[in-house]
């Protein structure tokens, strides 16, 4: 469990380096000039204009790589309806997409919607569990992403679900998440993030899920 946090600080630094070390020759092919390289760009992928205008790092269609981060979260034993028998730690790199549903006003402020994947550890009861999500937002704020207020439910899934006393009812379970975020210099920000793994029931009435409060630390695209 040691080597998970070390682990995730080189895969975010490797994610970051690689999303924004994109050359230049992308736009501009060899042999084309300007103005034929954007009549290119723009008969393929849009109007190169309007890229620059969409926050983030254009993957395909409209959707983009809004910003990585780092996350570490610590467990309550206050869980939603229930009091959990273990505590629990997690660390994991979570990536934000921008998806094609938005409401901006003029001044850059609005309402977006988002798709937060995350992949990482967690641990409790001295055993440990690889676990990814994958969790549409719905997000407030600006833009460009550097204010955000987001709210959203998805899916994770546990490659165990028993830790000591404590049974997750099985792999998959439903998350529930709020979180908020702030600008900290330049393209780094910090936020705060909530979340909520439980199975609803779907295993039988004898599982408990888990709250956790995060820390996380993104590079903003």
């Amino acid at each position: 469990m040691k080597h998970y946090p070390i682990f995730l600080v080189f895969a975010f630094l490797f994610l970051s380096k690689a999303a924004v070390a994109t050359p230049d020759a992308l736009f501009y092919p060899a042999g084309e000039d300007e103005t034929s390289a954007h009549s290119t760009v723009e008969s393929c992928c849009g109007n190169p204009d309007s890229l620059r205008d969409n926050p983030g790092r254009r993957l395909f269609g409209e959707v983009s790589l809004l910003n990585v981060g780092l996350r570490a979260r610590f467990s309550s034993l206050d869980v939603l309806g229930d009091v959990s028998p273990e505590e629990f730690r997690e660390y994991d790199v979570a990536a934000n997409f921008s998806l094609p549903w938005s409401w901006y006003t003029q001044t850059g402020w609005g309402a977006g919607t988002r798709l937060m994947t995350s992949i990482g550890a967690l641990h409790g009861a001295g055993k440990t569990a690889q676990v990814a999500s994958f969790i549409p937002l719905l997000a407030f704020g600006s833009q460009d992403g550097k204010f955000t207020l987001d709210m959203g439910a998805g899916g994770a899934l546990l490659s165990r679900h028993r830790f000591g006393t404590q049974n997750f009812g099985g792999h998959f379970q439903f998350a529930l998440t709020a979180g908020a975020g702030i600008p900290l210099f330049r393209r780094i920000g910090i936020g705060y993030r909530y979340m909520h793994y439980s199975d609803s029931g779907i295993y039988g009435p004898h599982s408990t899920g888990a709250d956790f409060h995060m820390l996380e630390i993104t590079y903003r695209f």
